[in-house]
């Protein structure tokens, strides 16, 4: 069995590594696998894989076992919000020891966030932290979008969020972003034009809204039947951001001929721009 699928299966619940284009993001692993995984993460760096993400938490601490959310910044509960901030600083201090080029969390979890109106000054003092804590660590953060929370779900809230910090920029996820924009009505592409300028890195995986998350890519998604349309949803970051970090947000134990047919549809994409050329 190869090493990256035995660490994976013998690692519950998460312990996902991403890869992306000359990239990989580690989400959730334990402590405990933290020599191996390192290990895996040489021999990915000899194949082309240059740049490094952790995705809070990454590690994960003995104080935190749920299933890999850990983003309460928005709860109600002082103790919750404190608790997240540990996990991210837990994070960046390991993503410091690696050397890992930045750190991505969420910011808003739907099912526990504050459903009072207090959402924007959560928010507000959940990014200063994060820009407090980016700039101690000389880490940058990456703030991922999600649509789900009723109260903090407009990209212009998490846009007027982050801008007021250097040290902070989004992360667009095409999977949640179409999701959420289908949850409240939006246009997708709305939202991503919106987004595209102050955005750093990108998750991409692929769903019609009906079934499984995460679905890997592959070119024969169609958006005429109710896929993501991938292609133009990069044309419009790149357009802002050519040097974009592209995370494959799908862990994949064995690179099979469909996924790796997903990974070159999009490093054909980015190789063609720009795309007026």
């Amino acid at each position: 069995m190869p090493a990256e699928t035995a660490l994976q299966l013998s690692q519950a619940p998460a312990c996902y590594l991403h890869r992306g284009i000359d990239c990989i993001e580690l989400f959730d692993y334990p402590l405990t696998a933290m020599t191996e995984l390192r290990e895996l993460y040489t021999g990915l760096q000899r194949n082309g894989y240059r740049k490094l993400g952790f995705h809070s938490p990454m590690p994960r601490t003995h104080a935190f076992q749920d299933d890999g959310v850990a983003c309460f910044y928005l709860h109600d509960d002082a103790n919750q919000r404190r608790l997240s901030f540990e996990l991210l600083e837990h994070t960046l201090q390991h993503a410091r020891q690696w050397q890992a080029d930045y750190v991505v969390t969420h910011l808003t979890y739907g099912r526990t966030d504050t459903k009072d109106f207090g959402h924007e000054r959560l928010a507000a003092a959940a990014c200063q932290r994060f820009a407090e804590l980016s700039r101690y660590y000389e880490i940058p953060i990456n703030v991922e979008f999600a649509a789900y929370t009723r109260a903090f779900n407009q990209t212009s809230q998490f846009i007027d969020a982050i801008t007021r910090h250097n040290e902070l920029a989004l992360c667009i996820d095409t999977g949640h972003t179409m999701l959420g924009a289908n949850l409240n009505e939006r246009d997708y592409f709305a939202d991503i034009r919106a987004m595209a300028p102050y955005t750093r890195s990108m998750h991409l995986w692929n769903t019609t809204g009906n079934g499984p998350e995460h679905i890997p890519l592959h070119p024969t998604q169609d958006p005429e039947t109710g896929w993501i349309d991938i292609e133009q949803t990069l044309q419009i970051v790149l357009a802002e951001n050519p040097d974009v970090t592209i995370v494959f947000e799908y862990p994949v134990a064995d690179v099979t001929p469909e996924i790796q047919a997903g990974y070159d549809w999009i490093r054909q994409i980015i190789d063609a721009y720009p795309f007026n050329k």
